[in-house]
């Protein structure tokens, strides 16, 4: 897959202090801003959310103050006034708010862009890679925090309780990480254990908490004696030209097409993605493996339209093969996107797929602005593109379509209406029309295979019949218990250890022999 992302106006200048301490050791601000629950008298409340939230905010340069530990303090001053401190709630939540008040001075900062990644529920984070998508996306210069859950410690128990804290760093040099680190390092607004940053060394991804239960796969880390998990990450990350701005969202539109022709195979692959705003920052990309790159031609600046000629002649695509064109918008409070103009090119002719555009409406939410469990998520949707007798053979669905719609806290989570507008023919039908719902931002193969729907539409109607589709998910969606750590569990006595310690209880003795010993000389090999 290649995946092309084009600035569009300048590069954007990342100014991060990192440091390189004798061991091999990653830091992305050295000390980083790292807010105190008790230096503001707020120790054992549920503020930890509030705390991860200044901490990525001052990280990005918001705040007033002359240290960037002085701006998180003031920045989380200005967030315990607004949510208070008793209740729990989400870090993507209170910088989504504070990026749109007044506290914030620098309405042209280009750190705009707020996007989770994972589950607002006690599950696990189903990424195998994620400790290094982690790692990546702090050495790509962006903000990022960790929301971290308990798994049951009894079999007929539940996960439990609910943690925010910042993550500055991992145990892997500064270059771009190839595989996942063994460790992360954060601050903790609930722990200055050996000053104000923690070292937590990862459990392996497919054997979890391995003194206890786990909730599954994940990524585990010894922060106590019972391993928490990361449930979700959440990235605070720059447009390249903000434009108005306004809060951002982001919006995704993945077009799966079927090379139809028996005759020849296509050896280009041309389309127009758009939608009615300016677009700050975009992605493009395709599923199908070309070493050549793609001609993308702005129609403004900034532009409202992209035009795309993939060049595949050094990799033809077969008959009865599916291409899937993803497009990631970053976009201004709004959620549209329209294809046309999409079709293969072969020696000596091409085939055009239907072209349209869809919208999806949300409303403000009433209770919103202040609750402390309001968050945004993600409408996820599904359709299919019917030809009527193309070949002489009956219906036959020529293309597939996926897409995302961001909503932010301020919206209502259960209300959504979904728009599609289309110019084609009668004879080009949408069926199997379904709507689900994901807290976390998908990647393009999650969002292929999710199947969580939650509202389906029967039936095939014509493309340019089909009527607005009101989504009613009243108590689906309520609002999800918000992290919820008032310090109740202990730090870990090390969180270093030697290759030799097999239980992990930081001494190399005859308790980690008995375990070799339990296991001398069987194989796996028999």
């Amino acid at each position: 897959m290649q995946k092309k992302h084009i600035p569009l106006i300048a590069l954007l200048l990342c100014f991060c202090s990192v440091s390189m301490p004798a061991v091999a050791e990653y830091m992305k601000i050295d000390p980083p801003p790292d807010v105190d629950k008790a230096a503001h008298g707020h120790a054992g409340s549920n503020s930890c959310w509030l705390a991860t939230a200044a901490n990525m905010l001052a990280g990005a340069g918001y705040g007033v103050g002359v240290t960037v530990q002085q701006r998180a303090d003031d920045i989380y001053n200005q967030l315990a006034a607004h949510y208070g401190v008793a209740n729990g709630g989400w870090a993507d939540t209170a910088i989504s708010w504070w990026l749109g008040s007044a506290h914030n001075l620098w309405p042209g900062n280009p750190y705009d862009v707020v996007t989770v990644y994972g589950n607002k529920i006690r599950v696990p984070w189903n990424n195998a890679n994620g400790a290094r998508f982690i790692g990546n996306e702090l050495r790509r210069c962006q903000m990022l925090g960790l929301s971290i859950s308990w798994p049951r410690t009894t079999a007929g128990g539940s996960a439990s309780g609910g943690h925010a804290i910042a993550c500055w760093g991992d145990s892997g040099a500064r270059a771009t990480l190839a595989a996942n680190p063994a460790q992360v390092i954060v601050v903790d607004s609930d722990r200055d254990t050996d000053g104000d940053v923690q070292t937590y060394t990862y459990d392996n991804y497919v054997n979890p908490n391995p003194a206890g239960f786990d909730e599954g796969n994940g990524w585990y880390m010894n922060y106590s004696a019972n391993h928490p998990f990361i449930k979700h990450i959440v990235t605070l990350c720059p447009t390249d030209n903000p434009g108005d701005h306004t809060q951002t969202q982001k919006v995704t539109g993945s077009y799966r097409i079927h090379q139809r022709s028996r005759i020849q195979r296509a050896n280009d692959l041309h389309y127009k993605v758009g939608t009615d705003v300016d677009i700050l920052s975009y992605s493009t990309w395709i599923d199908w493996s070309t070493n050549n790159k793609p001609s993308i031609k702005e129609n403004a600046n900034p532009p409202r339209e992209l035009t795309v000629d993939w060049d595949l002649s050094d990799h033809p695509v077969p008959y009865c093969t599916w291409v899937t064109i993803t497009t990631e918008f970053v976009v201004p409070h709004w959620n549209a996107i329209s294809y046309r103009d999409v079709y293969f090119t072969y020696p000596e002719l091409f085939i055009r797929f239907p072209e349209f555009y869809w919208l999806i409406n949300t409303p403000i939410s009433d209770i919103a602005p202040k609750y402390p469990n309001a968050t945004g998520g993600y409408v996820v949707g599904s359709f299919d593109l019917i030809a009527q007798e193309v070949t002489g053979g009956g219906p036959e669905v020529v293309a597939e379509y996926r897409f995302m719609h961001e909503y932010d806290f301020m919206q209502n989570p259960e209300l959504h209406e979904f728009i599609l507008q289309s110019k084609e023919p009668e004879m080009i039908f949408i069926g199997n029309l379904r709507f689900g719902h994901s807290y976390g931002h998908l990647d393009t193969e999650d969002l292929w295979s999710f199947n969580d729907w939650m509202t389906r539409l029967p039936g095939q109607y014509p493309i340019q019949q089909l009527p607005a589709v009101k989504i009613d998910w009243k108590d689906m969606l309520p609002y999800p218990e918000g992290e919820i750590y008032k310090g109740e569990f202990e730090p870990p006595k090390c969180t270093v250890f030697f290759d030799e310690d097999l239980n992990k209880d930081c001494c190399v003795d005859l308790e980690d022999f008995n375990l070799l010993a339990r296991r001398w000389l069987d194989c796996t090999t028999r």
